[in-house]
């Protein structure tokens, strides 16, 4: 069973291997890697790059999905959730979406 780690709307899923067609992303910002901004408040879910790489890719329905790899050990911060430690790892950055008929969105913050 993979480990879950959730910080407010953003889940990471640990994975065993990264997929082969994923290719790594530069930092978001020199000074962090951001997983999910807050709409509202302009705060982010974000991890130190010298922590861990970010990679993306497109499967085979057209999703764009994401992922990390942390070499050894990361700290995801954000301005008003608890500090998250992330073992060394490769994990899929999932954020957490709501429904409603006609449209599927990512939560806002």
């Amino acid at each position: 069973m993979n480990t879950i780690y959730r910080q407010g709307d953003v889940m990471l899923r640990r994975i065993d291997a990264l997929p082969a067609q994923a290719a790594a992303i530069p930092p978001t910002e020199p000074t962090r890697v951001i997983l999910a901004y807050g709409e509202v408040t302009g705060h982010a879910h974000a991890i130190d790059p010298t922590e861990a790489v970010e990679y993306t890719m497109q499967d085979a329905a057209n999703v764009v999905r994401r992922f990390l790899s942390v070499a050894g050990g990361a700290q995801v911060r954000h301005e008003e959730h608890a500090t998250v430690d992330l073992p060394a790892g490769i994990y899929e950055v999932i954020q957490q979406v709501d429904y409603s008929p006609g449209a599927i969105r990512a939560v806002a913050d």
